[in-house]
């Protein structure tokens, strides 16, 4: 989430926040300072102006929680070696997910250090377990059978 704050220098007006807030399209308003009518009257306005859209006006109390709900989808351009073939609807495709910024993308391994500064790499791993009894005792009598 992001959050932009701007900060008023003197006061401003009802008509003043009104064409602002008209400038800016926000999806959410909330109205934090002011004196409690004042602030439900410019809250009644704004639904009035908001009315058409889906903006959530909001005045809290001081120190009053609020919960915004925020529903995006997320999206991931295929690109590189797996943006070469439209799979059919159902295929599965399989790549690594690369998120830069704000975008998404999906691409073969292999196509990693061409579409981004990512490398890949393979780790081999060998465990060691330390054990010692049985095995002398029994290739010592494979010894004394063998000889």
């Amino acid at each position: 989430m992001q959050v932009h704050y701007i900060s008023f220098s003197a006061h401003a007006d009802s008509a003043q926040t009104s064409a602002f807030l008209e400038e800016l399209n926000p999806p959410n308003i909330i109205l934090v300072h002011g004196e409690a009518n004042e602030m439900g009257r410019l809250k009644q306005k704004l639904m009035t102006q908001f009315a058409d859209r889906n903006t959530k006006i909001l005045t809290p109390k001081n120190c009053q929680s609020v919960e915004m709900y925020f529903n995006s989808q997320k999206m991931a351009k295929t690109i590189g070696k797996l943006a070469e073939k439209t799979p059919e609807v159902g295929e599965t495709v399989s790549g690594l997910l690369v998120k830069k910024g704000f975008t998404y993308q999906i691409m073969a391994p292999e196509d990693l250090h061409v579409f981004s500064q990512l490398t890949t790499t393979n780790v081999t791993q060998r465990i060691t377990i330390p054990y010692s009894g049985a095995f002398n005792v029994i290739s010592h009598r494979l010894k004394q059978i063998y000889e």
